[in-house]
């Protein structure tokens, strides 16, 4: 089934779901928004169900990113794998709550950015998406030692008032604009409810050290998730990359007196946040809560 510039290849009956983005380019760092989108689908076993063919958005030659070239693997001489980038749509039905899922993982368009813009709402119109999370992680000189600031913007007021309960301060910038923001602005304009949801990523360009993939910026992201999106997830796996990730990052200054002090000088200066699960409970829950104190009640 064609919609526009999407391919539906399945139509699954979903409950209000929420749709997150994952688009990688430009504010993807540490892989925040793509790497999370990416654990999600495969920590809930999401299921594949609509494209965005590149075709009109992508350009494959830009000078410095090679990451928009197709991914290739030869060997001995044979050509194995060649894979264009993609933009795939993925569902999961949440048992827990009264709102599905659906999770975009995608590429920055190069071109056309409305028209991709208008391929994404064509799938919240057909399957009534409730709201949008747009991710995203900007490469920033956090210490690898501590957690990562997250900060979040919104289409509206209102919705930035229900979003001050999760814990994220909301963002100030001024500049060049990525794909997410325009993407924003005509969610504002079309009144589609949306959130962008951005993570600090480490950096540290005086040591030539660049981190494709940062799992604790990646768990900063799924955590505030959580609670929204009612997903219930066991993260433990993460937990255990992010304390790798921090060894080893550790145990190379501990070889290096120079970085060792450079990290120390920048977290006398990091203002840590600790990030604490609200207690936000579906009407559900609520019930169900009561229903088993009632019952404990009765027993006792």
């Amino acid at each position: 089934m064609d919609r526009g510039n999407v391919i539906i290849t399945e139509k699954p009956k979903l409950r209000h779901p929420y749709l997150v983005c994952g688009i990688g380019g430009w504010v993807d760092g540490g892989e925040a928004a793509t790497g999370s989108t990416r654990y999600l689908v495969r920590k809930l076993g999401a299921k594949r169900f609509a494209e965005i063919p590149i075709a009109r958005f992508q350009i494959f030659q830009v000078p410095g990113q090679l990451s928009l070239r197709p991914q290739i693997k030869i060997e001995d001489g044979l050509l194995k794998e060649h894979h264009f980038p993609q933009n795939q749509f993925f569902y999961w039905l949440n048992p827990n709550a009264d709102n599905d899922l659906i999770l975009f993982l995608g590429t920055e368009p190069n071109l056309n950015w409305e028209e991709y813009a208008e391929a994404i709402l064509s799938v919240v119109e057909e399957f009534a998406v409730a709201r949008i999370y747009l991710l995203g992680g900007v490469l920033d000189k956090t210490p690898h030692t501590k957690e990562p600031a997250v900060s979040c913007a919104c289409s509206s007021e209102q919705l930035k008032k229900e979003m001050q309960k999760y814990g994220m301060p909301f963002s100030n910038y001024e500049g060049p604009g990525r794909f997410g923001t325009t993407l924003l602005y005509i969610c504002q304009q079309k009144q589609v409810p949306m959130v962008s949801i951005t993570a600090r990523a480490t950096y540290y360009p005086e040591f030539n050290i660049v981190i494709p993939r940062n799992p604790k910026s990646i768990r900063a992201v799924v955590r505030r998730l959580s609670s929204p999106l009612r997903l219930n997830l066991d993260i433990s796996d993460l937990d255990r990359e992010v304390e790798e990730f921090e060894a080893k990052l550790s145990f190379m200054a501990s070889h290096n007196p120079e970085f060792q002090t450079y990290i120390e000088e920048l977290e006398k200066d990091y203002i840590e946040v600790k990030y604490e699960e609200p207690l936000d409970i579906s009407a559900n829950e609520a019930v169900q809560l009561a229903e088993e104190f009632l019952k404990e009640k009765r027993e006792d």
